[in-house]
């Protein structure tokens, strides 16, 4: 489960970085809520911060910010650079618009199988399984609409995010940084 203090990290290198820009315009061209999407993104790479240098997750399956598996998604993963966060993120609203439209609206069905496919999760509710059962760690669902949650309650209702979600925590990170690398004598 991701703490406010981590979410909140993300959300200030996305910001700082450009790409939640990128994260409102595929909101608004797919019509999935901004605040699912950048939770999806914070469970699959941190949005962004646990991605290797090259762009790439999950042993070199997961390619960007919304881990595409390359192994389902070839004909994406093939033809994009992993650093290329707009096609990325765009590609990852898409799949999930489907995936949403595929499972008849079931928003929870829909997230799970984003991490785990379809077939695996229509295998599972089809078993009376919960959509979990079959996501990695067996909470992928419960714990992107958790963040979800603290995404929501750190921008406020609107898509905007205040500087003042920024100065604490970059502040925090700053202080610990400044007496880590210059520990006070006693």
């Amino acid at each position: 489960m991701a703490s406010s203090l981590s979410i909140s990290t993300e959300l200030t290198y996305i910001r700082l970085r450009g790409i939640l820009s990128l994260f409102a315009d595929a909101s608004t061209q797919q019509g999935i809520p901004l605040h699912l999407l950048l939770a999806i993104a914070s469970r699959e790479s941190r949005m962004g911060l646990a991605l290797s240098a090259d762009g790439t997750g999950d042993h070199g399956n997961g390619i960007g910010i919304m881990q595409i598996d390359k192994r389902h998604h070839p004909t994406f993963t093939n033809s994009h650079n992993p650093l290329d966060h707009q096609s990325n993120i765009a590609y990852g609203a898409q799949y999930l618009a489907h995936i949403i439209k595929e499972f008849n609206g079931n928003i929870s069905q829909a997230v799970a199988a984003y991490n785990a496919g379809p077939f695996k999760v229509r295998s599972a509710v089809y078993a009376g399984l919960p959509p979990d059962s079959v996501t990695t760690g067996g909470d992928y669902s419960t714990d992107v609409f958790s963040r979800k949650e603290l995404i929501g309650q750190l921008m406020g209702p609107s898509k905007a995010i205040s500087l003042s979600a920024y100065l604490l925590p970059l502040a925090t990170v700053g202080f610990l940084t400044y007496n880590y690398i210059n520990p006070q004598k006693v």
